[in-house]
């Protein structure tokens, strides 16, 4: 049974309720706060989007168990918490000012990469989104500074 994906519904909503089909004791995961134990959470749906294409997974909460890390098994989603979950319906909340900065640098980088493209002939061919940096590679020479200033404008009058 797949994990139905709300996030494709709806990329704005913050909190959901799902079924927990399997709750596992998984490997500990290092945090900054030291190495904690660690639970497997599989739900019949999600609004937790998954570390992919270079965007940072989603966090928050499922009930009271602190999402670590969320992942992609086949077609199910993997909830990585801090603690089990019994069998029965969870409620599920988005950390949602991560999630909205995600999803504008995003937008952002997919906007930046077509004028890169489109002006310059600068494919985009990987990027990373991160708390307080997002890169985005091109292939080609690197990019003079009016190359950059220029990819710049072109994205600003878009968004204008």
């Amino acid at each position: 049974m797949n994990t139905h994906r709300l996030y494709y519904d709806d990329s704005y909503l913050q909190t959901f309720e799902a079924q927990v089909r399997s709750c596992t004791l998984c490997e500990p995961v290092l945090t900054e706060s030291g190495t904690l134990p660690a639970w497997e959470v599989v739900l019949d749906r999600s609004a937790f989007y998954p570390s992919s294409g270079g965007q940072p997974n989603d966090l928050g909460l499922l009930d009271e168990a602190r999402i670590l890390d969320v992942r992609e098994d086949g077609e199910d989603i993997l909830h990585i918490v801090d603690r089990e979950l019994k069998p029965g319906t969870v409620k599920g909340c988005i950390h949602w000012a991560r999630r909205f900065d995600h999803m504008q640098q995003h937008t952002g980088q997919h906007l930046l990469s077509a004028m890169f493209q489109e002006r310059y002939g600068l494919p985009t061919v990987s990027f990373h989104l991160g708390s307080e940096l997002c890169t985005i590679d091109l292939r080609g020479p690197e990019p003079a500074v009016d190359v950059l200033l220029g990819a710049q404008r072109a994205a600003s009058q878009v968004i204008f």
